[in-house]
């Protein structure tokens, strides 16, 4: 029997709110939306023996499970926030943002995503694996053709500190689903002996030395060491990680010395960080300007050290700090999420943020499977050098990832 014809209705519908969900992600932010209700949707509606078993059985196992707390803490913290509030259409924005946080662990208990059954691995796993990577794969080689077609006009972008053109033009979202879709490929390999997998994936990889993004290139090495070491470690087969490491090292000297894109974003980051001043830096995504919106949330949390600011008056603050300390330049969040949940929410936000984090990574021995590690500490890198849960594309692309390669309730991996 094809692996397609032991799918039930309800997981089909979940499978196709899913994949508009990943479209969503790349291409546009209103089938996103309309994605995230369609999934929860039909996963709770769905549920084998309907909406009273979900209450009655699963909602409870998902709520004595530390994954689902750990994303939902995320979101409680915007709501502790509450009375400090004065700038209400930025906090409602924010709880609006936030809510996949919320709504899809909901899902999530209904109808674990990627179940493994307990002998070989499930077929239907390894397929949409294939299907994910070969989607952001399309994506990226479209990309890079039009990289070769105006070839000297994006190298003229990057050498002014820009990004190669991607679609929605947000491309350090782009390039952290690049990482993923890397991480999920070379695991495959390990997990599944898949041939196409591995390709797709290491395709991935090097399509982010051309872009050129340096978040996206360090969280995707960070990402194959976790997958590789892992692997190599439960396989005991070391060499895998000497490989691992002679590639980690070769790559990028490699890549400067023949990727123009990436020598050119590395020549510019080093008079970046040593030339410019952050005063007269305009640049959206400059690393002196990254560096000043860190301080200045520093310095927000000096002045609120304990509950913070507010989740909903951080933005008119740090726009009001941005006109005393570098006038003219645009106000943004600190690159840093857990620098902004400092100045938001204070010390007390701070402990949640990371012991959320901690239970996502560590709760229930998740750890011990390389790929979901190896996920957990690619958007963990991300969050420290990005607001990834401050963006639509980035807090759903956050939980939809971790929920979809975690282990279900009461499961324990192995």
């Amino acid at each position: 029997m094809a692996w397609t014809d032991r799918m039930t209705r309800s997981e089909w519908l979940v499978a196709i709110g899913l994949s508009g969900l990943m479209i969503g992600l790349v291409f546009s932010p209103a089938l996103l939306s309309i994605s995230l209700i369609f999934t929860v949707a039909v996963a709770v509606l769905g549920t084998p023996g309907g909406p009273p078993t979900y209450w009655r059985e699963r909602l409870p196992d998902a709520l004595s499970n530390s994954l689902f707390w750990g994303l939902v803490g995320l979101y409680l913290i915007l709501l502790l926030g509450a009375p400090q509030t004065t700038d209400w259409g930025y906090y409602l924005e924010r709880l609006r943002i936030k809510l996949p946080l919320l709504v899809l662990p909901l899902a999530w208990a209904a109808r674990p995503f990627l179940r493994r059954s307990a002998g070989a691995p499930d077929p239907r796993a390894s397929r949409a694996c294939l299907g994910l990577v070969a989607f952001v794969a399309v994506v990226l080689a479209g990309v890079l053709i039009n990289y070769g077609l105006h070839f000297a006009e994006f190298n003229d972008l990057i050498r002014r500190g820009q990004a190669l053109p991607v679609p929605r033009g947000n491309h350090i979202r782009f390039s952290l689903l690049v990482a993923l879709a890397s991480v999920v490929g070379i695991d495959g390999w390990f997990r599944y002996r898949s041939r196409w997998l591995p390709l797709l994936g290491t395709f991935c990889l090097l399509g982010l030395h051309l872009l050129a993004v340096r978040s996206g290139l360090v969280t995707a090495y960070a990402g194959w060491a976790v997958v590789v070491g892992g692997w190599a470690l439960r396989l005991g087969r070391h060499r895998y990680l000497w490989g691992m490491l002679a590639g980690l090292v070769a790559l990028p000297l490699v890549a400067y010395l023949v990727v123009p894109s990436f020598r050119t974003k590395a020549d510019y980051m080093r008079y970046e960080l040593f030339h410019r001043d952050a005063r007269q830096d305009t640049a959206e995504y400059s690393d002196q300007g990254r560096l000043a919106s860190i301080r200045l949330g520093l310095d927000v949390w000096r002045d609120y050290p304990v509950w913070g600011v507010g989740p909903g008056n951080l933005e008119r603050e740090m726009r009001e700090r941005y006109a005393v300390a570098y006038p003219g330049v645009e106000a943004k969040r600190p690159h840093n999420q857990f620098v902004t949940a400092l100045a938001a929410s204070g010390v007390v936000g701070f402990a949640v943020t990371v012991a959320s984090f901690l239970l996502i990574g560590f709760g229930s021995g998740r750890w011990r499977d390389p790929r979901f590690a190896a996920i957990w500490v690619v958007l963990t890198l991300s969050c420290l050098v990005e607001n990834t849960l401050e963006t639509s594309v980035g807090v759903s692309l956050f939980t939809a990832f971790l929920l979809a390669f975690a282990y279900p309730p009461k499961r324990n991996p192995g």
